[in-house]
């Protein structure tokens, strides 16, 4: 698992615009065990974390010492998505805790060598575990979908014994479907508006 840190500051005295002003983004450090507290972060800096940043433990240099932690949610203002306000989330080593990770499609599926069209359902997993196991993606290896208008679960999913996913058994995560006007299955053609099916929400913090 890939490892990110950024640098952490002390909060100024100044205000929230002040501060952005000066290129840094105020902050707030929260996690059981521990109180909250108001910090800041460089922009430059915060804003080359790559997407994967997003979903994996980050190592805030503190002027207290290092600290583990998952951003948790990014304030932007509406017209301009500039960045207005981080909240970083403290973790324990060994205390499991929700996270969202990218699932990544990997192969092709026979059904789509005999003409179907494979539809992703979800971009994204829900899944809880310790931070150490945190994986980077879960694979979705569609090359077991034989057939026109089957598809796989997310009880379908192979992942770690110790990562647990939290989505629904039940909902498809990917589906080959008939081309329209191509000798559809019946009932297929219905189930391309599903392709437009939004990608499961952030897991609500433990």
């Amino acid at each position: 698992m890939e490892r990110f840190k950024l640098k952490l500051e002390a909060r100024e005295s100044k205000t929230p615009n002040e501060l952005r002003r000066s290129g840094k983004i105020p902050a707030t450090l929260y996690g059981p065990d521990s109180e909250s507290a108001t910090v800041q972060v460089i922009e430059d800096e915060f804003v080359r974390l790559p997407g994967a940043a997003y979903s994996h433990v980050i190592e805030l240099e503190s002027p207290d010492g290092p600290v583990n932690a998952l951003i948790r949610h990014v304030q932007r203002r509406a017209t301009t998505h500039k960045i207005l306000n981080v909240e970083f989330y403290r973790v324990a080593a060994g205390r499991k805790l929700t996270v969202t990770v990218p699932l990544k499609f990997v192969g092709v599926a026979p059904a789509v060598q005999k003409g179907g069209v494979l539809v992703e359902m979800f971009q994204t997993a829900d899944i809880e575990c310790v931070p150490s196991a945190i994986p980077d993606f879960i694979e979705v290896d569609v090359t077991r979908i034989e057939n026109i208008d089957a598809g796989l679960h997310f009880s379908d999913l192979k992942v770690p014994a110790e990562v647990k996913v939290l989505n629904p058994m039940e909902e498809l995560v990917a589906r080959v479907i008939a081309k329209k006007g191509g000798g559809a299955t019946p009932g297929a053609d219905k189930a391309a508006p599903a392709a437009a099916a939004a990608p499961a929400e952030k897991a609500e913090k433990k």
